[in-house]
């Protein structure tokens, strides 16, 4: 379990606080990316908590190397983040997509790169196909339809 001890360091211009963090015995260098990520969310959402209440955040694959239900725990903090920051997130993931207020597809096509706004059924389609790849599978439709419904 991770936690915070904040400690008195040499002044410095930008005070005197220091904040170590401890990964229960662990140190940065052997947590998983997953687990990195998540380190990486908890420090947003205590920043929000304490300071911050507003700004823009950007997340590359804040869900990258999780289980499905832990990416589902991440897009409802980032649900709740949404009500003070402008959040853009990148995701392969089924769980985030369906949790967005807004859907963007970023094809590329040679050099060029496409951006299109989904709207209600092509990003049922998309996250459909997130979920089962190329071949959309009834199944993947039919869970795709109920995370987006689990939103409303």
């Amino acid at each position: 379990m991770a936690s915070i001890e904040l400690k008195l360091d040499k002044l410095t211009p930008k005070g005197w606080d220091k904040a170590v963090v401890h990964l229960g015995g662990v140190t940065f260098k052997k947590i998983s990316s997953g687990e990195y990520n998540r380190l990486r969310l908890a420090f947003l959402v205590s920043w929000s908590e304490v300071k911050a209440k507003g700004g823009i955040l950007i997340l590359d694959e804040i869900d990258a190397n999780i289980s499905g239900e832990e990416s589902m725990a991440v897009a409802k903090i980032l649900q709740k983040l949404a009500k003070n920051y402008q959040i853009f997130a990148i995701s392969h993931q089924a769980q985030l997509a369906s949790r967005a207020d807004q859907h963007f597809l970023v094809t590329k096509e040679g050099n060029l790169s496409k951006v299109e706004e989904l709207g209600y059924n092509k990003r049922e389609e998309e996250i459909a196909r997130i979920i089962s790849g190329e071949t959309i599978a009834q199944e993947a439709r039919d869970f795709a339809k109920k995370l987006l419904k689990e939103r409303s």
